[in-house]
Order: C-alpha cells, then sequence, then structure tokens
C-alpha cells in the first residue's frame, strides 16, 4: 500500500512541530515546505522543499504528487494572500485535501467569526468552500480550542507566576486541546478522510475552567477579576490608532473568544470526533500532571 503523501506548511512554528511528530509516528510521507534560503532542519524521515511562498509556481512545484496540504502557518503573521495561493497550489496540482491553519477557536459561531483577528481564517475558510465546489480539492477545518500545554506554559490560559487573572470570574468551562493532541487530530483527519470531507471538525482533550486548572495546579496565588468586555473595548480602542499594535490587540480579542459568553468555546459534546480519532480526553490526574509539569 502506498503511503499517504502530506505537505506541511509552517513546520516550524509553535504548533507545526508537534503536528510533524504525529504525521511521521502515523508513516505518512511527509514534505515539509521551508522559506528559500532556511537552515532549518527535521527529521531524517522528513522531505524539504523550499519554496518561495510569493510565487504560485514555486508552491505548484512543492505540491506537485502531494495528496494531502496541512498549514500551521501563522494567520495573521502570515498575509492572507499566502495562504490562498497555497490553496490555488493545492487546486492546480489535484492535491485530495487541505486541512488549513485554523485550530483555536470556533470561527463557524456567529460571535467569534466577527472577531477582528479571526477575519483572515473566516476568508480562508471562505475560498476553500469555493474552491470545493469548483475542482475536486476538499477541505477539514479543525477545530481544537485553545492550546492547552502551550497557553499554560506561557501564562496566557492560566499565569502560574501570579497574580492570576480570572476571565469574568474564571468559572467559563471552555475545550481546549494539547499540541500533540491537535497533532492526532490532522492525522485522524487524513485517516477519515470521506467522514471528514468539507466539515468542521472538534476535538478537545479538555473540558475545564480557568478555576479548576488553578486548584490543579496546587498553588495558592493572588488573583484578579478580568471582564472580557472590558478587554475587548480596550481592543478595539488599540485598532483605532494608527499604527495598532498587535502584541495589544490581538491577545485581548482571542481571550475574548475563549471566555466570553456566547463565543461557543465548549464544544457541543456530538460535534467532538474524539472516539472517532481514538483522542482520549485527560484525567483530572493528567490534568494535574501537564499543569505541575
Amino acid at each position: 500500500m502506498t503511503s499517504i503523501k502530506v505537505a506541511l506548511a509552517g513546520a516550524s512554528g509553535n504548533l507545526g512541530p508537534a503536528v510533524l511528530k504525529e504525521l511521521l509516528a502515523a508513516g505518512f510521507n511527509v514534505t515539509v515546505l521551508t522559506r528559500q534560503g532556511s537552515d532549518k532542519t527535521f527529521d531524517s524521515r522528513v522531505h524539504v522543499a523550499q519554496v518561495d511562498y510569493e510565487s504560485l509556481d514555486s508552491l505548484k512545484a512543492a505540491l506537485s504528487g502531494q495528496d494531502v496540504v496541512v498549514s500551521t502557518l501563522n494567520v495573521g503573521a502570515v498575509p492572507k494572500s499566502t495562504h490562498l495561493r497555497l490553496i490555488d497550489a493545492a487546486v492546480a496540482t489535484g492535491v485530495k485535501r487541505f486541512i488549513p491553519s485554523e485550530y483555536g477557536c470556533d470561527t463557524t459561531n456567529p460571535l467569534a467569526s466577527k472577531s477582528p483577528v479571526f477575519g483572515d481564517k473566516v476568508s480562508v475558510k471562505g475560498y476553500l468552500e469555493n474552491a470545493a465546489q469548483q475542482s475536486g480539492l476538499s477541505y477539514s477545518q479543525l477545530l481544537t480550542g485553545p492550546f492547552l500545554d502551550w497557553g499554560i506554559q506561557n501564562g496566557f490560559l492560566l499565569n502560574l507566576a501570579g497574580p492570576v487573572a480570572l476571565y469574568d470570574g474564571g468559572d467559563r468551562r471552555f475545550s481546549a486541546t494539547t499540541l500533540g493532541g491537535i497533532g492526532k487530530g490532522v492525522v485522524g483527519i487524513i485517516n477519515n478522510l470521506e467522514a471528514t470531507k468539507n466539515s468542521a471538525v472538534y476535538i478537545n482533550e479538555a473540558r475545564v475552567t480557568q478555576n479548576e486548572l488553578l486548584e490543579l495546579s496546587g498553588k495558592t496565588l493572588e488573583t484578579k477579576i478580568v471582564q472580557t468586555t472590558d478587554m475587548e473595548q480596550e481592543a478595539f480602542a488599540e485598532l483605532t490608532k494608527p499604527a495598532p499594535n498587535p502584541a495589544i490587540f490581538v491577545p485581548k480579542f482571542i481571550l475574548r473568544a475563549i471566555f466570553g459568553e456566547g463565543f461557543g468555546s465548549l464544544f457541543d459534546s456530538e460535534k467532538v470526533s474524539n472516539d472517532l480519532f481514538g483522542l482520549k480526553t485527560l484525567s483530572k490526574e493528567e490534568l494535574r500532571g501537564l499543569i505541575r509539569q
């Protein structure tokens, strides 16, 4: 049986290495796309294709013969035109499935879809839908909730260095997935192409609150209540400036989408594909171990 050929864009970012690890563990034939002149090194099993992301011909040459394209390129930091060009190259070369750099919050939710930080993701999804209608390309939109291990390690979901910001009180239950779990989700899609065709695919390893995570940490830390509506107003105020600072407005909008009411941050259980993918929910002991690592 011929191994499925998978091209991965963005293999050296926050998420890319974990996705690459799972793709290789699953036995896929993986090609990593890197920018021309890059000196990044990868596992010896990986084929490396240096590309000019501004050139459709360069991307077409790299994607020729590939079955699946997985993008973990940073949406927002990487121009939307690059994401769209990657889709165009996938269409032109007969790629079967495209997994865009979605992950994170549920951008199919009406409130979340209107957030300025998710505008590019929504546009890319619309472009993919049109491409799927016009060609043989199909897509899967993987929705995972925030990155659980990364979010704790970097103090984004819970600042264990203190003081702890409890967003809207810290009792909002939300879905979250580790970087490795997201990699397993990508593999699950590729192993279930028909079941995941042209659809939003949901996974989560935890359905938890900030207060539960704080309790599991075993730490006694100073806490403060932060209202996500205030953060959203501050983010919009930043956008009105002549040169808005993404480091200020981006995290505020994302935290509003995770912890604010009505953004769909807790996935409906019946939508979650954990069972199909063989992805388990972390136990309290496993969560405690993750937090204390």
